[in-house]
């Protein structure tokens, strides 16, 4: 049975058993290859408003077809002022919001800073299934953060499989989970919903329990 996160002397531990590390593990591979499908649309410029722009000729302006075009578009947002569009899927319209009530602004922005957003949530994924590799699991205090947001974003995804949008869902969903009821694909995923969310909750728990204490003020 799990054990929640606590404080040790070099960092954080949680005792987690085989299938609950690879079923964690499971679900970080899950969210990076949705991060990773998203960075090829975008490459490929699946995700971005075709431009009407014409050249000096009067013919539309064509992409530049090239490796080279890829390249510097995942690294430098295609060069161009093109808007880059939200995400069709839900899942990852959670995980990669727009920075700005305005479409046009909200395109711009997303533009230049979303493959640095997925790439680095990807990071923290990829470690955290590299710290799920040992049991117990332990966290040194630089690694807790990232492992955190690793879980926040696998919570995310469930919370929007599951239909979660306020906190009577959430209720509901705990409600489903602990009723015990027939085995349905709801009730599994709300199990593991609820699961995610505890482990989380106890991490930045202690995370929280090891802050300096604050001086008091007058």
């Amino acid at each position: 049975m799990a054990r929640a996160f606590r404080a040790t002397t070099y960092g954080y531990k949680a005792d987690l058993g085989d299938h609950e590390r690879r079923l964690l593990t499971g679900l970080c591979a899950d969210v990076i290859t949705l991060l990773e499908r998203r960075g090829q649309e975008v490459t490929a410029g699946g995700g971005f408003t075709e431009s009407t722009e014409s050249d000096d000729a009067g013919t539309p302006a064509q992409p530049e077809d090239s490796v080279f075009a890829h390249f510097s578009a995942e690294l430098a947002g295609l060069g161009e002022d093109t808007p880059l569009q939200p995400p069709r899927d839900k899942v990852l319209a959670r995980l990669l919001p727009d920075a700005h009530t305005e479409p046009e602004e909200a395109g711009q922005l997303r533009r230049l800073t979303e493959a640095s957003l997925r790439e680095s949530k990807i990071a923290d994924l990829r470690t955290a299934r590299m710290l799920l590799e040992t049991t117990p699991v332990k966290l040194t205090e630089d690694q807790a953060p990232a492992f955190g947001r690793a879980l926040n974003d696998v919570r995310l995804t469930l919370a929007v499989r599951l239909g979660i949008e306020t906190d009577e869902d959430a209720d509901r969903i705990r409600e489903v989970a602990i009723s015990g009821h027939a085995k349905t694909t709801e009730s599994f995923m709300a199990e593991i919903y609820t699961f995610v969310t505890w482990l989380q909750e106890t991490l930045f728990t202690a995370m929280i329990g090891m802050l300096p204490d604050q001086p008091e003020r007058e």
